[in-house]
């Protein structure tokens, strides 16, 4: 069961879960895609599997964080997906593991904020309700996290070598500007 956005009253942030964004919005192009050039069989590391992959998780989250209201944190759970399309695809342990290399990635390299966690963010809500530990540890490891972000480290330039590699054409100058306004304006 997915559940929506998380917002953090206290702190005035919200917790996007990437596991539903990707289920609900993402697969599908991927696997459309996928289809389309016949790369199904493909691994889940070929190049132009993953340019497809990168795309649309990439597009995707930067226009929820375009549309957003209030600052985000993008929230992973590393240990399950459920409803994976992907998985009559690619193994569940090879997903799991990709979808974690590539957002410490692109939290490297774009201004966003990544939380990668072993919690889905139903039990993470869960914690929160019943005033449990691991959610204020948790919580306090996100707002630091968004706290502790210089916007300013990240440059177009470290962008490009990636968007090139990857041929990811929508991420040009503009978009990353776009991106990077909004990220400070909601700051």
């Amino acid at each position: 069961m997915m559940m929506a956005d998380l917002h953090i009253e206290n702190y005035d942030f919200t917790i996007i879960d990437f596991n539903d964004l990707l289920i609900t919005d993402i697969q599908d192009k991927i696997i459309n895609s996928l289809y389309e050039y016949n790369l199904l069989d493909k691994s889940i590391n070929n190049l132009q599997v993953k340019k497809f992959i990168y795309h649309y998780t990439i597009y995707s989250i930067c226009e929820k964080l375009l549309q957003g209201k209030t600052k985000s944190i993008i929230y992973y759970n590393n240990t399950q997906l459920d409803d994976c399309e992907l998985f009559k695809y690619f193994k569940e342990n090879e997903i799991l593991s990709f979808f974690t290399n590539f957002l410490r990635k692109v939290d490297k390299i774009l201004p966003l904020k990544i939380f990668i966690s072993k919690y889905s963010i139903l039990y993470l809500d869960h914690l929160i309700d019943i005033n449990d530990g691991k959610a204020q540890t948790t919580i306090n490891s996100m707002v630091s996290k968004i706290n502790n972000m210089d916007i300013s480290k990240y440059t177009f330039s470290e962008v490009k070598k990636f968007t090139r590699r990857y041929e990811l054409t929508f991420l040009n100058k503009d978009y990353f500007n776009r991106l990077s306004t909004k990220l400070l304006l909601i700051r």
